[in-house]
């Protein structure tokens, strides 16, 4: 099937998604039940990666090639103004798909699991930042680095940044009141920190995996929600 026909596909079920959520916009117990499950469903991106990677026709490097080249929808090299290397990726249409739904998830859960934070400042402008972040991620999928570059960069780079201030904000408005995610928090951002500044001296010290380097700046993000999630169930919330 063409790109063209996955890119409306996308846009559609993006449509189905945010009219649910504006039909499930009052907490309730099944809101509350998706949001949790979106985000503990996070981590299956690892494991549809690694297929993707292992059907690569063309060599590709876990630890220096970016995520996005495994979404390229066209083989050769040049295929985009970065790839001055060979790029065939067989099941880009899946990796796309993945891009995209995992930033759907990461947004759903953003919505639905707010009435479970504190009821402050730093929380919402958290809960906001964590909605940039999925909705980046999804654009990602829909506008591949080979279809638009400039699109696929300019739309990807909020969702590189904004997860640190969420987390910080995050950290500040449960310390308090939910210590255990407090300190997961506070480690994920140190990871998440780490793997973005090194991305940042990339061009400096050139021998830095930046594929790898990116995969723990996302993973990072991807691990906490999923803990966040986990956390909340294991409290056994009245939903």
């Amino acid at each position: 099937m063409s790109y063209e026909f996955h890119a409306i596909a996308m846009v559609i079920v993006a449509c189905i998604v945010f009219l649910s959520m504006f039909l499930l916009r009052k907490p309730n117990r099944h809101s509350i039940r998706i949001g949790l499950i979106s985000w503990i469903v996070l981590s299956a991106y690892f494991f549809i990666e690694a297929m993707v990677i292992r059907a690569a026709t063309a060599p590709y490097s876990f630890l220096d090639q970016p995520m996005s080249d495994l979404g390229v929808t066209s083989c050769g090299t040049d295929t985009y103004v970065l790839a001055t290397y060979a790029i065939c990726s067989p099941y880009h249409w899946l990796m796309n798909w993945t891009f995209f739904l995992t930033g759907m998830a990461i947004l759903i859960g953003a919505v639905f699991l707010y009435p479970l934070w504190p009821k402050t400042l730093s929380a919402i402008l958290a809960s906001v930042f964590i909605g940039i972040f999925g909705a980046s991620y999804s654009i990602s999928g829909i506008v591949p680095a080979d279809i638009h570059f400039n699109w696929h960069t300019l739309t990807a780079l909020p969702g590189m940044v904004v997860q640190v201030p969420a987390m910080i904000l995050i950290s500040i408005a449960i310390y308090q009141k939910m210590p255990r995610l407090f300190w997961w928090t506070i480690i994920c951002t140190a990871v998440s920190t780490g793997a973005l500044l090194s991305l940042f001296l990339q061009p400096v010290f050139t021998d830095l995996p930046g594929g790898l380097l990116q995969r723990i700046l996302y993973a990072s993000v991807y691990i906490w929600l999923t803990g966040i999630a986990v956390g909340f169930w294991r409290k056994r919330y009245p939903y």
